[in-house]
C-alpha cells in the first residue's frame, strides 16, 4: 500500500525543488500593497518593528509568509506588516 511519500508501491516520490530568491517582500496586508523589497533573506519574527522613514512610522510584522513559487518563478519570504494610515497618506 503506498505510503503519503510514494505514489504507488514501485515509484518514490520526490517533491519538487526550488529556487529561493534572495528577497524578502514587506507587504501591507491590510491594504494589500507592497511596501519594499529587501535585497536578502530576512525572516522577521511576528512582532518585529520595521523603522519606515519618508514618514517615520513603525511598521509591525504580523505574519511571516513563504511564496511557493513555481518551475518559473523563485520562492520569496514575505513579512506581512501593520502599518499606520499616516504612512499611506504622505505618499
Amino acid at each position: 500500500m503506498p505510503d503519503p511519500i510514494h505514489r504507488n508501491a514501485d515509484v518514490e516520490y520526490h517533491a519538487p525543488v526550488r529556487e529561493l530568491r534572495p528577497e524578502t517582500f514587506v507587504h501591507d496586508r491590510a491594504r494589500n500593497r507592497q511596501i519594499m523589497r529587501i535585497q536578502g533573506v530576512v525572516p522577521l519574527p511576528i512582532g518585529a518593528e520595521i523603522e519606515l522613514y519618508d514618514p517615520n512610522v513603525t511598521a509591525t510584522v504580523v505574519g511571516v509568509r513563504l511564496l511557493a513559487g513555481s518551475a518559473h518563478v523563485p520562492v520569496v519570504v514575505c513579512l506581512d506588516v501593520e502599518v499606520p494610515e499616516a504612512y499611506w497618506e504622505a505618499r
